[in-house]
């Protein structure tokens, strides 16, 4: 208990600088660099090179949809300093998810435009190409009414319904994709299973999260 309250201390410390657009530039500066830096490293005259940049670009991006999916559930669930940090800064964590993913757009419309051949024989998939422009759409969506000129053109029901639609799509989208390397891939890798498993947790906290808030509502409407 006392590590843990030690723990707790230096976190609070170290926290209140990492905060808002602090914490924005902390996260996608770095990933953004290591992006242009593979870039100059790699050719990228073959569709194959631009395609291993858009898995590059996917893992960098998956942990902060991730976080900012089980924010609210891990306080709910694990309130504790780290949660009430991570809750207060979970739009900055959607954020730089945005950022990661503009990267793989990037990278997608490079592919598409210039790799043509390539991603019509090797890539496309109608029900792929569908279910990503979705969670485009909900990602643009989410990322303009983050901001105050994009909030007040909905009412506070309308916003939470995007809100909370938009990161159950993503997240499902996502955690989805792993799912499937690693049942129907003969030779998933150790990253499939590493996000598979850690957006199965995330999951895990919401359904938790759920389930005491019901609890607690049951009890406080019992008799006594």
């Amino acid at each position: 208990m006392v590590l843990l309250g030690y723990l707790d201390t230096v976190f609070n410390i170290m926290s209140a600088k990492l905060n808002g657009w602090n914490l924005f530039w902390v996260i996608t500066i770095p990933i953004s660099l290591v992006v242009v830096l593979t870039m100059g490293s790699v050719d990228l005259s073959s569709g194959e090179a631009v395609s291993s940049m858009i898995q590059l670009t996917v893992r960098f991006s998956v942990p902060w949809l991730y976080l900012a999916f089980a924010a609210s559930s891990l306080h709910v669930v694990f309130p504790s300093s780290f949660s009430r940090w991570l809750l207060r800064n979970r739009k900055i964590i959607g954020l730089c998810f945005a950022l990661a993913m503009a990267w793989q757009l990037l990278f997608i419309l490079w592919m598409v435009g210039i790799y043509t051949q390539y991603y019509m024989e090797e890539v496309y998939v109608l029900s792929d190409a569908i279910e990503g422009t979705l969670g485009y759409v909900f990602l643009i969506a989410m990322v303009l009414t983050s901001f105050k000129f994009g909030r007040r053109r909905l009412n506070s029901k309308q916003w939470k319904l995007l809100h909370k639609s938009g990161i159950y799509y993503l997240w499902a989208y996502a955690w989805s994709v792993y799912w499937f390397n690693i049942f129907y891939y003969q030779y998933p890798n150790s990253v499939d299973y590493l996000y598979y498993w850690a957006g199965f947790l995330a999951w895990g906290l919401r359904l938790c999260a759920w389930s005491k808030k019901r609890w607690q509502q049951t009890g406080e409407q019992s008799p006594a």
